[in-house]
């Protein structure tokens, strides 16, 4: 039987869920992630379908591994805070309505975070590095801001502290995606370990293999690198459920 395309079965994995059904959506997603096992969209579909259907438990699982990936993604952070709420996770639930709150309603906050998320909203890069860099400095552990600051560099030019910037937030987080990226764009040419860029691209395309979240953040393809071939994997048996059980109390 003929490979299909990963984007429409996860196209299908939304539809799944939007419908409610998720015996189907979850043996779906553990389909693509029998072949993609890093696969970044599918992880976000599944986390937030898992608190939807009661599974708190397994919901902060998938969502922790999301946001290792993209910890920008500030619908991501209040799934995971009422998953960690359910689950009397009290350090956790406070971490991630402190991203939340920051990246969803910044105008609501007074710190140089919040500054940086709305300036660049407006894609006011200039403002947005000056707010970010106060508010990292302040909060080194605070992964939105350096992230943040990284994205303020790459629009500004600034290549070869992107470049720096990008290696000391993957040494924190080995797989976010858009680090991975930065460091692939800003790539001086010159490194202590010549396969490094082709490490860096494997990885980023193993997380996203149609490149779909770079394209989105960047608002254009990319140029220094070719685009991939469509994903594929083989078809999904249709006739798979994944039998869960949700705590009564749901």
């Amino acid at each position: 039987m003929n490979d299909v395309l990963l984007a429409d079965l996860v196209q299908q994995l939304q539809t799944e869920f939007d419908a409610g059904d998720y015996a189907r959506g979850f043996a779906l997603g553990r389909h693509i992630l029998r072949f993609y096992p890093r696969h970044l969209a599918t992880y976000k579909l599944m986390g937030r379908a898992s608190l939807d259907a009661g599974l708190s438990h397994d919901g902060i699982d998938l969502l922790q591994r999301a946001l290792s990936a993209d910890p920008e993604d500030g619908d991501l952070w209040a799934a995971l805070h009422l998953a960690a709420l359910d689950q009397n996770l009290p350090a956790e639930t406070a971490l991630a309505e402190t991203y939340a709150r920051a990246l969803l309603t910044p105008e609501l906050i007074d710190d140089n975070i919040a500054r940086g998320h709305i300036a660049a909203r407006e894609q006011d890069w200039p403002a947005a590095y000056r707010a970010y860099r106060q508010g990292y400095l302040a909060h080194p552990q605070r992964m939105d801001a350096a992230l943040g600051l990284l994205n303020a560099l790459y629009h500004q030019q600034a290549c070869a502290r992107a470049h720096t910037l990008a290696r000391h937030i993957l040494n924190e987080l080995p797989h976010s995606l858009k680090a991975l990226w930065m460091l692939l764009l800003c790539h001086p040419g010159e490194d202590e370990t010549p396969h490094a860029p082709k490490h860096h691209l494997n990885t980023a395309r193993s997380l996203d293999p149609d490149d779909v979240f770079i394209v989105q953040w960047l608002g254009h393809p990319l140029q220094t690198y070719t685009s991939p071939p469509a994903a594929t994997l083989p078809p999904w048996d249709e006739t798979k459920r994944w039998q869960y059980s949700a705590p009564l109390n749901h």
